[in-house]
């Protein structure tokens, strides 16, 4: 494993990467939430890219199909949040995501982000999904819960 400034310990190697893939993943989408700049965020997409190219190396062909869905998924989700502006899809900010993503090579040019509305379907359905997650959290267990919760019955 090496160090990295934005994630901390990455994979030197596909053993690691294969065994690593789903923990780094997380921690690349952490550190994109707190991201603050298009060149922060630029460089999570690039390691993400870079992990997940080194674990798919290494993927057992059984699995494959399903990484490859999860690894799709996982790179549009973080791209349609550096497009969200208050809950919002805007349209300058995903043009030049999507500008900056075809130059570097880590979006295809028939990827389905690149479709205006299906970029804010994906947006909508990540909004629903968020809300949807919220409500189905666990209430927290304080006297005061307890109290509104015997209340509201």
């Amino acid at each position: 494993m090496i160090n990295n400034d934005l994630i901390g310990q990455v994979p030197e190697n596909t053993a690691e990467a294969v065994a690593n893939w789903r923990q780094n993943r997380v921690r690349i989408h952490d550190a994109f939430e707190q991201a603050r700049t298009p060149e922060q965020r630029a460089a999570l997409l690039a390691l993400n890219q870079s992990i997940m190219n080194m674990a798919e190396k290494g993927i057992d062909q059984k699995e494959l199909e399903s990484f490859r869905e999860i690894r799709g998924h996982s790179y549009s989700l973080l791209i349609v949040k550096e497009c969200l502006i208050n809950g919002q899809v805007c349209a300058k900010t995903a043009a030049a995501v999507i500008r900056r993503e075809t130059a570097a090579g880590r979006m295809a040019a028939n990827h389905m982000l690149r479709n205006m509305k299906e970029m804010v379907a994906f947006a909508n359905h990540l909004q629903r999904t968020q809300l949807l997650a919220q409500q189905l959290a666990p209430r927290p267990s304080g006297p005061v819960s307890r109290v509104l919760s015997w209340l509201l019955q």
